[in-house]
């Protein structure tokens, strides 16, 4: 009886050595390879669909479901506009349609969006961005305040959060004139901003400066799409006069 459950393990022993070794070669083989690459790009596949189903699911519907609503109340706000503007009553009694009043409608309406609407949309996103980052009186190290675009005046301030300064704790802050720049100011008593003023209190030695400041800090977001965060207000001290 052992002798025949021996043989009966040895046999499988074979078997499954065998099999072992169709699967090597098989595996070294450009047949088994394919099958192999195919099935790795399936499974990607599926778990890209997958991760995408959830970026849908959990993201950006519920972002859509936000934005759907306002944006659904201004185009009925703009529809009914429209049919009171570019409309009229013959004498009839007649709606007639009117084409040099569409003309002046869509003019004023490009007018007003570029104008109006959209520095609002961003005054907001700035008001918001501003209530959930913003850092008062922050002790950073600062130097090389310089402007980098003349005609917008716009200038960059570089330093760090704490000394020596290393490419893990340095900082990009630019100072710009904007809506919300303009009435975080007046706001707060300073009067109107000026850019070049605040980027003047930044010394040309190493600083060190008590700020006020908003924004991402985001090393990513700085190199690939140029957002960096927003300089408010400055005191600094060169270090050389500190005892």
């Amino acid at each position: 009886m052992s002798t025949l459950r021996d043989e009966v393990e040895a046999l499988k022993k074979k078997v499954e050595g065998r099999a072992e070794e169709r699967d090597k070669v098989n595996s070294r083989s450009w047949t088994g390879r394919t099958q192999y690459n195919l099935t790795a790009l399936h499974k990607f596949l599926f778990q890209f669909v997958l991760a995408l189903s959830w970026i849908y699911t959990h993201i950006l519907r519920p972002v859509a479901r936000v934005l759907f609503k306002p944006i659904t109340w201004l185009w009925h706000l703009y529809r009914l506009l429209w049919d009171k503007a570019v409309y009229y009553e013959d004498k009839y009694q007649e709606r007639q349609f009117s084409k040099t009043r569409a003309g002046i409608f869509l003019a004023v309406s490009a007018g007003f969006a570029w104008y109006l609407f959209i520095p609002l949309i961003v005054f907001l996103f700035h008001a918001v961005l501003y209530l959930t980052t913003v850092k008062h009186d922050e002790v950073v190290y600062l130097t090389n305040s310089q402007e980098i675009l003349p005609h917008e005046n716009e200038h960059s301030v570089q330093g760090c959060h704490a000394l020596p300064c290393t490419d893990q704790n340095s900082i990009y802050f630019r100072i710009r004139a904007s809506n919300f720049n303009e009435a975080w100011s007046i706001l707060s008593g300073r009067g109107l901003f000026f850019p070049d003023y605040v980027a003047a209190s930044v010394p040309v030695a190493v600083s060190r400066c008590k700020i006020t400041s908003y924004g991402l800090r985001v090393k990513f977001l700085m190199r690939g799409f140029d957002i960096y965060p927003d300089l408010l207000q400055t005191e600094c001290s060169p270090l050389l006069e500190q005892p």
